[in-house]
């Protein structure tokens, strides 16, 4: 992913409160308390209107209420509501209304001069009112804080919430006591209340807070005798604050659904007896919604700085960046909502957060009824912009956007995080995620952790991804996607949610998913090891991945995976190398150990492997491999096997190929090794009636089947023997994808390929001819030694069978070129090539005598040695000859010729018998040879042929069309019914 670079950064232009760095990214006090902003019964900065109205961003829905409590309260001659019930859960902003309503009616002129002022004035005096809220008589009543049937200063003589209410009502009053005891023994009716409110004759603004906390109190044994009465006062109150102008009545009490405590039945009761009448005179308030959620963070973090630019830029600079694969990859794959075209308007209103850690939060983590949205997002936040501050202030990187993976987990941001309410205060969860983050992400202070150890893998393998930590990156988007369940109870991240998480301007997609693939590795292969896949039913939907804090069976698999030693699981890889290796074409597979009874010498370990045969030899990867800049061992002791140098005697080493792993790629199949030891060790320890049994059992035989194409995939050369210009060397080959050194026939199929072998019965005679005189023999071979050449001659390639070697000799002894003789010098002409006898020390196969065509002719005499091409020796043929005219040495040249007539009757008879078809065509095959035109030591005058045949219906077609060519020759067919 590349694309223009911007130089502004957030943290150039927003600036963060003073109170975020003074606090190390606590913010002090983060859940504001109406009791405390007004009775300050301790010190809290938003107990100043200043200060308030800094830091609360104007969203429509605050500013739409608090408006229309000052128009009820401030607007002469409206209509306006007069009730207002309070109902959103924990966090949702209602305690901040609170406190700014009493900002408003206690500070007004200091609150209306405030952007938050000017923006709940215009909602007030909508029409072109006046307001004016001077005169209002606040009665703020705090459930939390207050004592059903106790005295307390703050009320003078009252013990319930009628009492109470008169004696703030008539605080200002000159006979305070008088008025409330007058009120008091009217008794708490609707009468009563609009008397008291038409006597102090003022604005009159009622709030009742944490009603359900003073209701649970009520519900005490020793107060419940209180109850019906005070539910008595509060239902007069909604009717008469209802029918009395520029009287408003703000409630408090949080909906059932939302609140998490345990209440006593007579305190539920109190609830919907409340509710019902709240509803029925007022309305139902919401002062925040999730489109407001990133504005009320950046203003609660960021004291000053427009970024609305930088905002537009980043966004640019993202759009840009995102090249066909990001876009076909990740934001193709994101959803609707989520598309590349949406990003811009989304990093826009998010600013500096990325818009994916705002919609994990305000939609996904918000569900947590514990999580409260601003107090506990705020916490969490004003650590991360705190931490990535602190490194761009001192020259390090830091992310263009905040998102699901910039939470720094290895700061107190961690426990904020936990104890947040995300994980509703479960003290197991809350553990089990500490751990994980700190085992498989990184550890308290930095250092450690899967993901950190990863990083420098990836940056000393060259994984280039424009930042420094992209693993931790992308596994603590991993931890934040896994907390709560998501959508249709989906768990965790899929794919392209992760590699988001690591986006940006300068992030290449494939070096992205470079770090994904690395994560979600096994274990055993460096991945998180609590990490778990959930994989779509049917196919259906992206797989997910999400970190699991069960014991699990990832987690025993860790477990056991950490009891395997390398050596144990390269003893596991050899296994599967002999039991899966082949001989294929070759003649016999031998397995060379790294030491053979204690014996670690090359000569030792190879030892007994010699013979007269083609032969696989695998070698043990626990000693020998090839390349990756660790080979120099192997190489030497090859050398010693091969007998290139001294240290082992080997007449037969030009047939035998070794076969060995890539350096590299035994690593994996050693890592596979483990992961299967490991799986086979959890099998072991489950009980089979356990549920986790036959996915544990199902996992381990699919790490044996990936073992087992590890194994073979690691076997990736080879080695033989070769005759160069220098001298003997030993020549390394890497097989093509696909292909293992561990099949003898893929090995031989490869070494076909490079001419270093004959496929079988592919041996041409003519091949053979070139290869004998080729060599520097200087004599006549026997049969026993041309059939030892292609074992022990490296010039000559590996043939398959001896059968195939037969053949080619047999094809030489019957050609016009070559001849096979006896001791004796006298040729032997074989019928068949199983007549070639490969342990033959009397025969010779030499070349045919070659003589001129005209009897002025010169020719030279044939010699002996391989093509005829020395000088030295006479061929030792008996009627050996040197002119056109040859004469048998055993007659004078003068002497006269007799002749003779030969006649051969053999009777018609049958050749189904192998044998006497056999002798049938050794007598036809050397009349073939009196014929022979190039047998010119025969003086053959005169030839008379019968042939009668018996065969099937056209097969002696051949014969028939040759006997055509010759003239006085007749022939016929007759049906035959054997």
């Amino acid at each position: 992913m590349t694309g223009p670079a911007h130089d502004a950064h957030w943290v150039d232009v927003l600036k963060l409160r003073d109170e975020v760095r003074r606090t190390d990214g606590s913010v002090g006090e983060l859940q504001m308390s109406l009791a405390k902003a007004v009775y300050q019964t301790v010190p809290v900065p938003y107990a100043k209107c200043t200060y308030y109205t800094d830091i609360t961003q104007p969203t429509p829905l605050l500013v739409g209420f608090l408006g229309r409590v000052a128009r009820r309260l401030g607007v002469q001659g409206v209509e306006a509501k007069a009730c207002f019930h309070l109902d959103q859960g924990m966090g949702g902003g209602k305690s901040h209304a609170l406190v700014g309503i009493w900002h408003l009616i206690n500070s007004s002129e200091s609150f209306l001069a405030t952007d938050l002022g000017h923006a709940v004035a215009a909602e007030a005096t909508a029409g072109g009112h006046e307001l004016d809220l001077s005169a209002v008589v606040p009665i703020m009543l705090i459930g939390d804080s207050m004592s059903p049937g106790k005295t307390d200063p703050r009320f003078g003589p009252a013990t319930d919430l009628f009492g109470r209410f008169l004696w703030l009502l008539f605080d200002r009053h000159s006979d305070r006591m008088g008025r409330w005891q007058h009120y008091v023994a009217l008794g708490a009716n609707k009468a009563t209340l609009q008397a008291a409110f038409s006597e102090i004759d003022r604005p009159v603004l009622v709030v009742i807070d944490e009603l359900m906390d003073y209701a649970m109190m009520l519900s005490d044994q020793d107060a419940i005798d209180g109850l019906p009465g005070e539910q008595a006062f509060l239902n007069a109150l909604a009717d008469a604050v209802d029918d009395q102008p520029h009287v408003a009545l703000i409630v408090v009490v949080i909906r059932s659904d939302e609140d998490q405590a345990g209440y006593h039945p007579a305190a539920e009761e109190m609830r919907e007896y409340v509710t019902a009448r709240l509803r029925r005179n007022g309305e139902t308030v919401t002062v925040t919604e999730p489109a407001d959620f990133a504005q009320i963070i950046r203003r609660r973090l960021f004291a000053s700085g427009k970024g609305d630019e930088v905002a537009r830029s980043t966004a640019a600079a993202y759009l840009a960046a995102a090249d066909e694969t990001w876009s076909k990859e990740v934001y193709g794959k994101l959803g609707s909502a989520r598309t590349l075209t949406s990003l811009p308007d989304r990093i826009v209103e998010t600013y500096p957060f990325h818009p994916d850690l705002f919609e994990l939060v305000a939609k996904e983590w918000s569900v947590v009824q514990a999580f409260q949205r601003v107090r506990s997002t705020v916490d969490i936040f004003a650590r991360t912009v705190l931490h990535w501050a602190t490194e761009r202030e001192a020259g390090r990187w830091a992310p263009e956007l905040i998102g699901p993976g910039d939470i720094p987990l290895h700061t107190d941001a961690l426990e904020a995080l936990l104890s947040s309410g995300v994980l509703a205060g479960s003290s197991r969860a809350i553990q089990g995620f500490r751990a994980v983050a700190n085992t498989d992400i990184v550890r308290s202070g930095g250092g450690g952790g899967t993901a950190f150890t990863l990083d420098t893998a990836l940056a000393t393998n060259g994984v280039l991804v424009g930042q420094p930590a992209p693993a931790i990156r992308m596994a603590t988007a991993c931890f934040a996607y896994s907390l709560v369940p998501r959508a249709q109870a989906a768990r965790g991240a899929t794919k392209p949610e992760l590699i988001a998480a690591i986006a940006g301007p300068d992030v290449q997609y494939v070096a992205a998913e470079e770090v994904f693939n690395a994560l979600t590795a096994s274990p055993v292969q460096g991945g998180l090891g609590a990490l778990e896949r959930a994989r779509p039913a049917q196919g259906k939907g992206p797989e997910r991945f999400y970190l699991s804090i069960k014991q699990t069976l990832n987690m025993y698999h860790a477990n056991a995976t950490a009891m395997v030693s390398n050596d144990l699981a390269l003893d596991r890889v050899w296994k599967r190398a002999q039991r899966l290796a082949s001989k294929g074409a070759f003649s016999r597979l031998h397995f060379a150990e790294r030491s053979i009874g204690g014996d670690v010498s090359a000569a030792g370990c190879f030892s007994g492997i010699d013979g007269q045969e083609n032969r696989l030899v695998v070698l043990d990867p626990r000693r020998w491999s090839l390349l990756n800049g660790r080979d120099a061992d192997t190489r030497i002791d090859l050398d010693i096997a091969f007998g290139v140098t001294a240290g082992l005697s080997a007449t037969y080493a030009a047939s035998m190929v070794a076969a060995m792993v890539n350096t590299q790629r035994r690593t994996r199949a050693r890592d596979r090794a483990r992961d299967l030891i490991a799986w086979e060790t959890v099998v072991a320890q489950l009980d089979p009636a356990a549920e986790e049994y036959p996915e544990a059992c199902a996992r381990r035989d699919e790490a044996r089947t990936k073992l087992d194409a590890d194994v073979k995939w690691a076997y990736q050369h080879y080695a033989y023997l070769l005759r160069t210009a220098d001298g003997l060397t030993v020549q390394y080959k890497t097989m093509p994808d696909g292909r293992s050194a561990l099949v003898g026939q893929e090995v031989w199929n490869d070494l076909v390929a490079v001419r270093r072998a004959v496929a079988a019965g592919a041996l041409a005679p003519e091949y053979v001819s070139q290869l004998i005189a080729g060599g520097t023999f200087g004599r006549d071979l026997t049969p026993i030694e041309l059939f030892a050449l292609p074992y022990s001659d490296p010039t000559w390639p590996l043939v398959a069978t001896v059968d195939d070697l037969r053949q080619a000799l047999f094809g030489l002894a019957t050609s016009t070129e070559w001849m096979l003789t006896d001791s004796d010098g006298n040729e032997i002409r074989p019928a068949s090539p199983s007549q070639i006898q490969p342990a033959s020390m009397q025969q010779l196969l030499r070349p045919r005598p070659v003589l001129s065509p005209q009897p002025s002719s010169t020719f030279p005499i044939p010699v002996s040695g391989r093509g005829g091409g020395s000088s030295q020796g006479v061929s030792k043929l008996t009627g050996g000859y040197a002119g056109a005219n040859p004469v048998p040495s055993s007659q004078a040249e003068t002497e006269a010729t007799t002749y003779e007539v030969t006649k051969v009757r053999m009777p018609l008879s049958s050749l189904t018998n192998d044998a006497k078809r056999e002798a049938v065509w050794g007598l036809i095959r050397e009349l073939a040879s009196l014929v022979d035109p190039a047998r010119t030591t025969v003086d053959l005058q005169m030839l008379g042929l019968e042939i009668t045949v018996t065969a099937r219906t056209r097969d002696t077609s051949s014969l028939l069309s040759k006997a055509k060519l010759l003239p006085g020759v007749t022939f016929s067919i007759e049906e035959e019914d054997l």
